[in-house]
């Protein structure tokens, strides 16, 4: 669902960024897309302007930069965060 942002917030997801009034966004999750609007922060969005963000998983439930089995994956580098740490002691005293 498209939506056309009413009031600034910020994204409940990664406590970063923020939408301003007259951004698009596609919410892929109907519950959330209908709790921002039912919270004035957002109205429905018929016109064919492209979104600047997409909120929400895939289709399927699979988060955008998540793998399936939970773990969170770098999208620059899809190194899991577990990887990503696990050479932190390299040459170290145990």
């Amino acid at each position: 669902m498209k939506l056309k942002v009413t009031s600034t917030f910020r994204d409940k997801d990664d406590h970063v960024t923020v939408y301003n009034p007259d951004t698009i966004l596609e919410v892929r999750d109907k519950d959330r897309g209908r709790s921002l609007i039912d919270r004035g922060l957002c109205k429905e969005f018929k016109g064919k302007t492209a979104p600047a963000h997409i909120l929400g998983t895939e289709e399927g439930g699979v988060h955008p930069y998540g793998s399936e089995d939970g773990t969170d994956e770098n999208p620059d580098t899809g190194a899991s965060a577990q990887e990503q740490s696990s050479n932190s002691n390299q040459g170290g005293d145990e």
